[in-house]
């Protein structure tokens, strides 16, 4: 049992047992509620990162992939394109591309993921 169920399990322990108003005991059963669903909703978070190949991986010269993936720059911003060298990056060295779009300075991708 994981950390997160076990503490869980002792808050809905706590505020069953405890001599309460029924409104506290109420309380005390929500937040073991939106502390699970939180749990659940990182796991699934943690599997969608697992299922990109792990995360992004930073942009190195022969490593890059030969096909669309998710670039991102410098400054956090995202497209789906095709990563490369080029001299027009000044501070990195690695753009993106789509039909749609350029991006100067990539420093990261990822796989696309799964549908």
């Amino acid at each position: 049992m994981s950390m997160i169920s076990e503490q869980v399990k002792e808050l809905r322990n706590f505020g069953e047992k405890a001599i309460f108003a029924p409104s506290t005991r109420d309380i005390f059963s929500k937040a073991a509620d939106t502390i699970e669903s939180l749990s659940e909703k990182l796991a699934d978070m943690e599997r969608s990162a697992e299922d990109c190949g792990g995360g992004w991986i930073e942009c190195e010269s022969g490593k890059l992939p030969d096909k669309e993936v998710i670039c991102c720059d410098v400054c956090g911003e995202i497209i789906i394109g095709y990563i490369h060298e080029t001299y027009e990056s000044e501070q990195t060295g690695f753009s993106a591309e789509n039909s749609h779009e350029y991006m100067y300075n990539c420093v990261k991708w990822m796989e696309k993921p799964k549908p």
